[in-house]
């Protein structure tokens, strides 16, 4: 007798289905560890907690504010126009030949001559 094998794409979506079952499982067992969902979430409240309640409530527990007049805008000179700097003359520096060379094979050649 021989025996009989299945097609074994029904054991990958057995298999599938089995995984995700397990995976639900364990993500319920572990947050239920706190009481469960009849207590609801934990709350941990901060300060920023606070001062959104007490915003929304139009409460503050900042200092009034001083009303000031508006200062007079500072006088304004003209501005100074900056000595021209000297710099001094470029001399033509003698060009090496292989950079020449190396500047030919690349095409980075100019035509223009000054």
């Amino acid at each position: 007798m021989s025996e009989r094998r299945g097609n074994p794409f029904g054991w990958v979506i057995l298999g599938f289905i089995v995984g995700v079952l397990a995976t639900f499982g364990a993500i319920l067992f572990l947050s239920s560890s706190d009481g469960g969902y009849e207590d609801g979430p934990s709350e941990v409240r901060t300060a920023a907690d606070d001062a959104a309640t007490a915003a929304m409530n139009g409460e503050s527990n900042l200092p009034p504010l001083r009303r000031t007049e508006p200062a007079a805008p500072p006088v304004v000179s003209a501005p100074v126009a900056a000595p021209p700097v000297e710099r001094p003359a470029t001399v033509p520096h003698e060009l090496d030949p292989q950079v020449a060379d190396d500047a030919a094979a690349a095409g980075m050649t100019s035509r223009a001559r000054p």
